[in-house]
């Protein structure tokens, strides 16, 4: 697609990581993972011109607020979908006879909210805040593991990162310096103990420096210029610090990554792994619906993403060529654009972020590190309080803020979900960093299995599967995949 991913120039060639016969970069040089670094600002140009020659409509600044149902009715077939342009606030209507949600998981400002310090709470980008989730909840779609939270380790404002991008990965190789001058010891991790007690010992005096300049040249090259240059959270921040005059040959560059440590306990984010269910087709419990990326339940990383949505792409391909159109109830579509311009009807009351900083101080207070059943039910009441005395007064003055106001409604609904979750799992579980104080237990073999929920007539139905619920995985999926695997039943 024109993506570039060999350094055929040679330009870095001499650097830790490049490899004559293949011109990749190999980032194994730089730890004990493997991966190809690639020059991932060409990327989204690349990928849009390939979707434009293919004739894919591409609707750019359009927030997707629901899913359609076969006859307006929860759980059957999913025939559609509704948006709203954030910048001209247009509601758009959308017919299909397959739709794949691709929206991530609810990680933004569920715990955690403040836009003045790093804007959103995680290194994902602030419009992740649960649109699918909500949708296809709303839709009567299975979902799972939506119990599961971690406590927030990277990119928050609180914190004294330089920069709020995929972890240290891109920064890992510089080697750090204290305030005299002085080595850290090399191979730490994020967060190092011993370190920090130097620091308590007066070892390490602060703040701590990355050394750019006592790398080989070629290695600061590749650091700055392809490791931290080329990801698109950072890019624009070394941007940034190029035109201040920041320049790697000769200057360090503050950073505290070595000692954050934890943050408290109530600041959470969505656990990495709830989502929808799907079976061997990456369909969703409802026909007409396909999931990828970390939509759905228990996912990988970039490169699962673009697998996944490419499988899903191709089974939903399948499935329209088997089925007819269906209409939309226009009385759906009605009450959705009724739900979506809500806001803007209304002069004044609160706006987006008063009611986002509400819905986070009910999840800091009753669904936090520890959990009760009186707790989680307090939480609940709590939500449903926002929801029938503040969400009617929530108002917005143009399309972008009706777009934040619109991702705070996602963002409660997936509170509410994940307090249904919890209430549901009456176990702890390590593996999930949930703990309920009246269920000490921890990962019990009676509890070794999902749990799911899902809305259906307007209660929320609790269910459970089997861990191996997908049987075996080289069987089932080259059955699935005969016309793609080549391999065929004798």
């Amino acid at each position: 697609m024109g993506g570039k991913i060999r350094d055929y120039d040679g330009e870095y060639r001499g650097c830790m990581g490049f490899d004559e016969k293949s011109k990749f970069m190999i980032y194994r040089g730089y730890s004990p993972l493997m991966e190809v670094i690639v020059w991932g600002t060409t990327f989204k140009p690349a990928l849009k011109k390939e979707c434009e020659r293919l004739g894919v409509k591409i609707h750019d600044r359009v927030m997707a607020t629901s899913l359609l149902s076969e006859s307006g009715v929860p759980g059957a077939r999913v025939v559609g979908a509704t948006g709203i342009n954030n910048r001209s606030g247009e509601f758009m209507v959308f017919k299909a006879k397959a739709t794949i949600l691709c929206m991530s998981i609810p990680s933004r400002s569920i715990w955690l909210f403040n836009t003045e310090l790093g804007g959103g709470c995680t290194m994902e980008p602030r419009s992740v805040s649960g649109d699918g989730i909500a949708m296809a909840w709303r839709a009567g779609a299975e979902l799972t593991m939506m119990e599961k939270s971690s406590t927030i380790r990277i990119a928050v404002g609180y914190k004294h990162k330089w920069y709020s991008g995929a972890g240290d990965a891109s920064y890992r190789n510089v080697p750090l310096v204290d305030s005299n001058g002085k080595a850290l010891p090399e191979g730490l991790g994020i967060w190092d103990d011993k370190v920090r007690e130097g620091v308590h010992k007066g070892e390490y005096a602060l703040p701590f420096f990355g050394d750019f300049p006592a790398m080989p040249k070629i290695e600061r090259r590749v650091t700055w210029g392809m490791m931290v240059g080329q990801e698109s959270t950072t890019h624009a921040l070394v941007d940034m610090y190029n035109k201040a005059g920041f320049d790697p040959d000769k200057d360090l560059l503050q950073t505290y990554h070595v000692l954050e440590g934890n943050s408290p306990p109530q600041w959470r984010e969505a656990g990495y792994g709830s989502g929808l269910m799907v079976d061997w087709d990456l369909k969703s419990s409802l026909d007409g619906l396909y999931v990828a990326g970390t939509q759905m339940f228990s996912p990988g990383d970039h490169s699962y993403a673009a697998a996944t949505g490419r499988y899903a792409g191709r089974k939903a391909s399948d499935y329209v060529r088997q089925v007819g159109g269906a209409a939309i109830l226009k009385e759906q579509v009605a009450r959705e654009k009724a739900r979506v311009y809500a806001p803007i009807k209304r002069k004044d009351g609160i706006e987006w972020k008063e009611l986002n900083a509400g819905i986070t101080r009910a999840m800091q207070h009753y669904c936090s590190e520890y959990k009760t059943e009186s707790l989680l039910n307090i939480g609940l009441d709590t939500l449903r309080d926002i929801e029938q005395n503040w969400v009617p007064k929530l108002y917005a003055l143009d399309p972008h803020k009706l777009m934040r106001s619109l991702e705070d409604l996602s963002i409660l609904t997936s509170a509410q979900i994940i307090i249904h979750a919890s209430l549901a799992r009456k176990a702890s579980s390590g593996l999930l960093d949930f703990h309920r104080i009246d269920y000490p237990a921890i990962d019990p073999p009676e509890w070794h299995k999902f749990i799911t929920l899902k809305l259906e007539n307007g209660r929320v139905k609790v269910g459970e599967k089997p861990l191996d619920f997908a049987g075996n995985l080289k069987e089932n999926y080259e059955k699935h995949n005969k016309d793609y695997t080549g391999v065929h039943d004798k």
